[in-house]
Order: C-alpha cells, then structure tokens, then sequence
C-alpha cells in the first residue's frame, strides 16, 4: 500500500480503516496491538500508513497532518472497494437479504429499537454479528448479495412417490431423499431436464 492518511470522523470508521490495514498485514509501531481506541478517544481523527517509508500504522494526536495524501473515510473506502482490496461480500438467501433490506429501512424506529427487535433472527444468520452490523451500519467495505438460487429436477413415479435427479458417478440416476438429489443453477439443470422431470427450487 501507499502513503495514506485517513480522516475519519467516527470510532466504527477509525476500526474499519484499521481492519484494512491489518487484515494487510500492517500493524502499529512500539505500542500495544488492536484498535487503540483510546486514541480516537482522546480526539486522534487522522490514522497514517507508510508515512515516510515507515511500513507501520501511525496516528496523530493533534490532527495536525497537512499533506497532500490526507483523504477522508468514504474517499478510502471506496478505493478498497475499487481495488477489491477489502471488500468483504457475503451470500446469502433471498428471505434473509429480504429481512437485513426490512432492517436496514428501520422504517417507524430507529435502526439500533430494529436490531434489537430483530436480534434473534440476526444470531441465525451465519454470516457472524460483527459483519451483519457493519453492513446495517452502511459499512460500504461489506456487502450482501442474494446468492445465485440451485434447482432441482423431481419426477412422481407409478407408484405415486416424488423422486429427484440424481448423478451416481457421472451416470443419471433417481433418489428418494430430497436432500441427496443433483442441485445447480437453473441453466445447469436445464441440461439435464427432459420431459419426464419438473425443476423446483432446491431451497
């Protein structure tokens, strides 16, 4: 990485500046490890890297950096994102991307009263906490995608059974437990579809 100052206005903002750059690799010099928050508390808004050839995280108390590498937080961040240096993108299903689209609108409440009302549902989602607040918090390092949904083909045999596709070392087969049956894209699946078999979502 370059020569970079941050300013930044927030703590949730000086720690994802900081995550970059550990997750890079850099960490700060003679001084304890991890977000240090007690700089920020103490009125530091500007975080440095490589600053003068130094391959070290440095601060400055006084906010006093001038120079012409200063840049704000969003500026930063979009330059990860750009780079795809740090931008973390999650999959997730299309009813849980829909309920964190319902939280993130806390629409009628603010949006700590809609993590908190939706806190049980937030712990199932196995993405992790951390990430999921980050995202709600419009952390533009983290994104959540719908992942790409997977088919499956079934068929009702003589005997009134629903039995799926199945692919038993490369050869077409039946199965009758859902749960083992061929799943791919929708494009995927349609190669192997003839008339005897119908497509359904497989989640």
């Amino acid at each position: 990485m370059t020569e970079t100052v941050v300013h930044v206005t927030t703590l949730e903002q000086w720690k994802s500046v900081l995550d970059v750059w550990f997750k890079a690799g850099y960490d700060w010099a003679y001084i304890n490890k991890g977000y240090m928050e007690e700089l920020f508390y103490d009125g530091s808004r500007q975080l440095g890297l490589n600053i003068h050839g130094e391959d070290e995280i440095s601060f400055w108390s006084f906010n006093g950096y001038t120079g012409g590498n200063l840049i704000e937080y969003s500026e930063f961040m979009a330059q990860q994102k750009d780079d795809n240096k740090m931008a973390m993108v999650y999959e997730v299903s299309q009813s849980v991307f829909d309920e964190l689209q319902r939280i993130k609108t806390h629409e009628g409440m603010s949006l700590i009263a809609a993590i908190i009302f939706s806190a049980q549902l937030i712990k199932t989602i196995e993405v992790g906490n951390k990430a999921i607040l980050r995202y709600l918090a419009d952390d533009p390092a983290i994104e959540f995608k719908v992942k790409e949904p997977l088919y499956r083909l079934w068929l009702i045999d003589d005997f009134g059974n629903k039995l799926f596709f199945w692919i038993d070392d490369g050869r077409p087969d039946w199965v009758g437990a859902e749960d083992e049956a061929f799943t791919a894209t929708l494009d995927e699946i349609k190669k192997w579809q003839t008339p005897a078999w119908e497509i359904e979502k497989a989640d």
